[in-house]
């Protein structure tokens, strides 16, 4: 376990900016003082590791050093391949296509017919979406300020200065991370939502981790989370958790009370309860609950 751990931490500042003692013990699971005895054991093997003091210290691996291909294991092979395969079904990237050819070949020890075969080719968005992705690639890459039109779930329209820092495919969409330099704060935009996007000549620069602020961001959306309580047969309980997780907090009669947690205006998971609504009850909040009503009212009048 030592030596995978030592491995780990390795990688882990290789991959980061500068890391705090209390970050490894919290992501390798041990003690402060166990880091600092792995760090010792790492430095005296000659990894290039060394500690910058004050508020934003940390440890820090030099940028040149590289590591011995070798120390890839037959499950990081696998590991490797199943990724880029799967995310050739759902990106189409001629340039994905090609590294995982190119890796299959280098890899040929691994069996490729024993792998899982992850197929997101159902989702896979359509190629002007992947046009745009592409060029918010781009522009993250070269940092280059975009600009377009982005329309909101609202329908209001807004033109957007934005920096690109980091793009993702979540809930079967692509959505693009940055610094919205109108707002002057970070914003996220699903990328099906915007129009006209081009680069500009405006450069910028970002030394924060992106990993790091996007984990923030996430935090600061959890924040209009609410807590949903539905009530429904237990017949039915593997449809509703297929969905929806939570926790059973209650049995009455023959139905489950379950509880669970989504942001409150999450267009997708609001679909998904409006499609479950002839089998399941939301029976809080009052104002969770009014919202559904509203818009089944409106599905009615739209049919009559």
């Amino acid at each position: 376990m030592k030596i995978e751990r030592l491995i780990g931490i390795i990688f882990y500042l290789i991959n980061r900016e500068c890391v705090t003692t209390n970050e490894l013990a919290q992501k390798f699971e041990v003690s402060r003082r166990t880091i600092l005895r792995d760090i010792d054991t790492l430095t005296l093997a000659g990894i290039p590791i060394y500690s910058e003091l004050g508020v934003n210290g940390g440890y820090i691996i030099n940028k040149d050093f590289k590591v011995d291909e070798k120390i890839i294991d037959s499950n990081n092979k696998e590991y490797i391949l199943l990724a880029l395969n799967s995310l050739r079904t759902v990106y189409g990237n001629k340039k994905i296509i090609e590294t995982y050819e190119k890796m299959k070949h280098l890899y040929n020890d691994v069996n490729i017919n024993a792998l899982p075969d992850v197929d997101f080719s159902v989702v896979t968005e359509s190629p002007q979406i992947m046009r745009c992705v592409d060029l918010i690639n781009k522009a993250t890459k070269e940092q280059r300020t975009i600009k377009f039109i982005y329309t909101n779930s609202a329908g209001h329209t807004k033109k957007v200065f934005l920096n690109p820092l980091h793009t993702y495919y979540r809930w079967y969409s692509w959505y693009v991370f940055g610094y919205d330099t109108s707002k002057n704060d970070y914003r996220m935009f699903k990328v099906v939502r915007m129009k006209n996007i081009s680069l500009t000549k405006e450069l910028f620069q970002t030394k924060d981790n992106i990993a790091d602020l996007l984990s923030d961001f996430e935090k600061r959306r959890n924040q209009t989370n609410i807590t949903v309580t539905l009530s429904y047969k237990q017949e039915i309980d593997t449809l509703v958790n297929e969905y929806f997780k939570g926790e059973i907090v209650e049995t009455v009669n023959d139905c489950f009370i379950r509880e669970i947690e989504i942001k409150e205006n999450d267009f997708m998971t609001f679909s998904i309860l409006l499609g479950l609504c002839d089998k399941v009850k939301i029976l809080s909040p009052q104002k969770y609950k009014e919202k559904v009503l509203t818009h089944i009212r409106k599905i009615k009048k739209n049919f009559t």
